[in-house]
């Protein structure tokens, strides 16, 4: 299963570098999960803010305080923490997927947080 899951992220970081999207880092209101699923907080960021996938500001405020929670641990290099905070945000999202936040872009944010995951694990 881990084998199986690095090489997903692996092929999406490829697909990402190879249309230049990792360079991208705009966001901007989109119809569809368009997200870029790029190792970083930040871009996970970007993409619980999309508009129109998560329909109450207090789980958006939640989710983003706890990402903003984890950059700081990492700015602190307490690595451990962040992906602890990381964990977290994985459960919530969990919890509100088909409720407050539309259930394909809470996959994604699973899956783009279990990437980020693993990059700082890797080092």
């Amino acid at each position: 299963m881990k084998l199986r899951f690095v090489a997903l992220a692996l092929v999406m970081f490829v697909a990402l570098v190879g249309v230049g999207l990792l360079a991208l880092g705009t966001a901007r209101a989109q119809t569809s999960d368009e997200c870029v699923h790029a190792p970083t907080i930040s871009s996970l960021r970007t993409c619980v803010q999309l508009a129109g996938f998560i329909d109450n500001q207090g789980v958006t405020n939640s989710l983003l305080a706890k990402l903003d929670a984890a950059q700081a641990a990492l700015d602190r290099s307490q690595t451990g923490t962040a992906i602890n905070l990381l964990n977290a945000f994985i459960h919530e999202v969990q919890a509100q997927a088909g409720k407050h936040i539309e259930q394909m872009h809470a996959e994604h944010q699973v899956m783009h947080a279990q990437i980020v995951i693993q990059a700082l694990k890797n080092g």
